[in-house]
């Protein structure tokens, strides 16, 4: 009878609490629980004799369950309400006396504290100070005197808390002890990390250095397959009454692990197939992060696949091995890609294209591309076949349709080509060809059509800082052709070259430049389709000209015939105008279409002035150009263009 008076007597008091808050009625449950143990062992005398230990406990515990089952019971979400909490008259931190990084730390300190009231803000003048405190020891000032001053009473509308800081001297490091054990002791890598810190001897103390240097450390050590390493010590001594401070940091590294197993999925292994050439590694190399990346973007960029997903398993390390985990996601098998676009070269453009990324285990795919502008219309077919790269190295079969309607020229082309595109050695891309071209044209008055098999090759090379705004990089186009009246209807040959450089004076500036030269030569020079004759003008080439508007004229006056030479640049300055992501640009084009240099020496120049905004998509260009030709009236051509400048 004892026991159950005690446990009626418990469950009135639960009950009873359940009419304040959760929080609160599992506080008192805590209390009478805790001192359950006490009335127990006075109520269950003879069991207690023999089972002292193991009866106090199911007593205890029995208590306790039904306590909170009853508490429960009693309690309603009714009964239990939560008020937002809110402050009619929260204070702000003005920080006075410092300034730079320590008074941004301080003040992110400050603010990160819990919203205080101006009427309860003298009760907590000591945790404002000890926040202070806190802000400024990260960079080394360990005796700071800051004075809390406190909103005016009487005013209102005062709800500033000034805290006055006065830094005081700060820690310098004394003694610097850096050292890696283990395998990683060997790669330089770690070296260079160490040499690179801020962190030296008679510096001042900084713990968010520190704390970078340490994950540097741990995260190189990750990414080179040191998954057993660990810091043996990492520590600061701080000597206030010296304002010294000593630092140690031994990490040991442990073995470095190889490469392991794939593991995949049946689909993900028939996926990987035409990708595996692509593989940077084999089982049994040292790890590296960055080969596994290279990986991950490799397949990326054979247009596949959705999602490429391949992480080192460390929960499955064995023999010094970490396996990879990858799963591989296929993109459809038919893609459907429209868009619009506009340029004042082409006017308004329709594109409308259709690929079939992966049509066998061999990698092979397949697009058609069609381009539909007042000027060109232009269809194309493109089969590819990879050859060891599906990326760099590679063939393709195309075959294209294009007409042109634009000035004198008025031009059907066809076209059939063979390409092999080589790229996984050397610094040069290239692009062998054979192409076997039909056009029937008119330009001006002349009226004709050819055929001819023309050998290609073409090699480009591009270098950048990365980005669609690069502070520094190139790019290089060269390429030539020929044909033969052996196998065709004309013999020449042609040569193209294409240098576009960019620099920055300053973070903010940039300077570009571009130069272009093509000639045709041999018997039948004059005398090739449109297609292979120069002309220039446009966004391209001479901007204050029409797109393709300047060229030799046909000889009876009739309209343009197109030239066998071609010389065009571009300098161009662009500078920041006060707005934001916007330049200003000042350029200058010139050159000449030609069939004769001694003839046509005078230049055609394109001055003018352009607006640059860099949106996050690329960059939108404005142009207004000025075109200058002797004894002709000044042409001026506005163009808008949007992307890449380089």
């Amino acid at each position: 009878m004892r026991i159950g008076t005690w446990i009626r007597a418990f469950f009135g008091a639960a009950c009873s609490a359940s009419n304040q808050s959760k929080a609160h009625a599992t506080y008192t449950l805590g209390l009478k629980a805790l001192s359950t143990s006490g009335v127990c062992s006075q109520h269950c005398g003879s069991l207690y004799h023999f089972f002292p230990r193991l009866f106090r406990a199911l007593c205890l515990s029995f208590g306790l369950l039904v306590g909170v089952s009853l508490l429960n019971g009693c309690a309603s979400d009714n009964d239990l309400p939560e008020h937002e909490v809110t402050v009619k008259d929260p204070v702000s931190f003005q920080v006075e006396g410092i300034s730079g990084e320590l008074r941004t730390n301080v003040e992110a300190h400050l603010n990160s504290l819990a919203v205080i009231s101006k009427q309860r803000v003298r009760f907590y003048v000591r945790e404002i100070t000890e926040s202070a405190t806190s802000a400024l020891r990260a960079f080394g000032y360990y005796h700071p005197n800051i004075e809390v001053k406190l909103p005016d009473k009487d005013n209102a509308t005062d709800l500033t808390v000034t805290v006055q800081v006065d830094a005081g001297k700060p820690l310098y490091i004394r003694n610097y002890t850096l050292e890696i054990l283990g395998e990683g002791s060997e790669y330089k890598v770690f070296d260079d990390i160490l040499k690179q810190s801020p962190l030296s001897s008679y510096k001042i103390l900084n713990h968010g250095q520190y704390e970078d240097l340490k994950q540097q450390i741990h995260d190189q050590a990750l990414s080179l397959g040191f998954f057993d390493g660990k810091f043996i010590s990492s520590r600061i001594l701080v000597y206030q009454d010296q304002n010294m401070a000593d630092i140690e940091l031994i990490y040991d590294s442990g073995v470095r692990y190889r490469f392991g197993k794939l593991l995949m999925d049946e689909e993900t292994a028939k996926l990987l197939t035409p990708s595996k050439s692509l593989q940077p590694f084999a089982e049994g190399d040292y790890f590296s992060t960055k080969l596994v990346n290279s990986f991950v973007q490799a397949m990326n960029q054979t247009g596949y696949y959705n999602a490429v997903d391949v992480r080192p398993v460390v929960d499955q390390l064995y023999d010094q091995k970490v396996p990879l985990e990858v799963h591989l996601e296929r993109r459809a098998n038919n893609n459907v890609r429209l868009g619009l676009g506009y340029s004042t070269d082409e006017g308004p453009r329709v594109l409308m294209e259709w690929n079939k990324p992966l049509l066998n285990a061999r990698g092979d795919s397949f697009t058609s591309l069609a381009t539909l502008t007042p000027i060109t219309q232009d269809a194309q077919l493109v089969y590819k076949i990879p050859r060891k790269n599906p990326n760099l190295d590679y063939y393709t079969i195309n075959a294209s349709q294009e007409h042109i309607d634009l000035n004198d020229t008025n031009s059907n082309r066809s076209q059939l080509a063979a390409h092999y595109i080589a790229n996984e050695t050397g610094v040069w891309r290239r692009d062998y060809a054979l192409r076997l071209e039909y056009e029937d044209y008119n330009q001006g008055s002349e009226t004709g059509y050819a055929m001819n098999i023309l050998p290609a090759l073409r090699l480009t090379r591009r270098e950048s800082s990365g980005g669609f705004d690069p502070a520094r990089g190139y790019s290089l186009m060269l390429e030539g052709l020929g044909g033969s009246r052996i196998w065709g209807e004309h013999s020449f040959v042609q040569v193209r070259a294409t240098y576009r450089g960019v620099i920055s004076p300053t973070p903010r500036t940039r300077f570009l430049f571009r130069l272009e030269q093509g000639a045709n030569f041999g018997p039948d020079a004059e005398g090739v389709p449109p297609s292979l004759r120069f002309f220039a003008g446009g966004d391209n080439s001479i901007r204050g000209f029409g797109y393709r508007d300047k060229a030799p004229m046909q000889s009876d006056g009739s309209g343009l015939k197109g030239a066998r030479y071609m010389t065009t640049g571009t300098a161009e300055f662009q500078f920041p105008i006060g707005i934001a992501n916007s330049r200003l640009a000042v350029f200058l084009d010139g050159g000449v279409a030609t069939d004769d240099y001694q003839r046509d020496k005078e230049l055609l120049w394109g001055p003018g002035l352009g607006y640059r905004f860099l949106s996050p998509y690329g960059i939108v260009r404005v142009d207004l150009a000025v075109g200058l030709e002797a004894e002709q009236d000044n042409n001026y051509q506005l163009h808008f263009a949007f992307g890449p400048e380089f």
